[in-house]
């Protein structure tokens, strides 16, 4: 009689636990990408940067093309956009709706990248001349017309001075 509380207890932890241990597993990843990344001839491409990322969740997953172009990696179930990446080629993106178990064949064919030159001049202007100690500048008569002087006319003076007489 003693052993079925003791029976109905380890049942009762092991409900209480059963959460907690399948939270523990990674399920996340159940689905693969494969796929061949080519050059415009048909060429494979080594060492490009494959990376998938899940459009819901923004996780990303990261994988590089061995010598024969070709790619393997590890995604979540869902929409997957994946994107192939090489120096002196245009980026090839793609998107994929991948289901659980199931493996997505994503071949990719990446362009030659046009040149492209970009030229950024900038000039300062100096805030001291220190070439010369001079200050200088020329003055054209409709400036000076325009200067604002009380009295410009020295016989019309706007002034009246008191005659002083000692």
């Amino acid at each position: 009689m003693r052993s079925r509380p003791v029976v109905q207890l380890a049942a009762a932890l092991g409900f209480l636990l059963l959460p907690l241990c399948v939270s523990a597993q990674d399920f996340t990843v159940s689905a693969v990408v494969s796929g061949t990344i080519t050059d415009s001839s048909g060429g494979v491409l080594p060492g490009v940067t494959v990376r998938a990322v899940h459009e819901a969740t923004g996780n990303s997953f990261e994988a590089v093309t061995d010598e024969l172009g070709a790619y393997r990696l590890a995604a979540r179930p869902g929409v997957v956009r994946v994107t192939a990446e090489l120096q002196g080629f245009s980026t090839a993106t793609r998107e994929v709706e991948l289901l659980v178990g199931q493996t997505g064949v994503v071949n990719l064919r990446m362009a030659p990248a046009g040149v492209a030159e970009t030229v950024t001049v900038t000039g300062e202007a100096p805030l001291i001349e220190t070439t010369t100690s001079s200050l200088g500048g020329n003055v054209d008569p409709r400036q000076v017309a325009e200067l604002p002087a009380n009295g410009r006319n020295w016989i019309g003076t706007t002034r009246h001075y008191e005659e002083v007489t000692l």
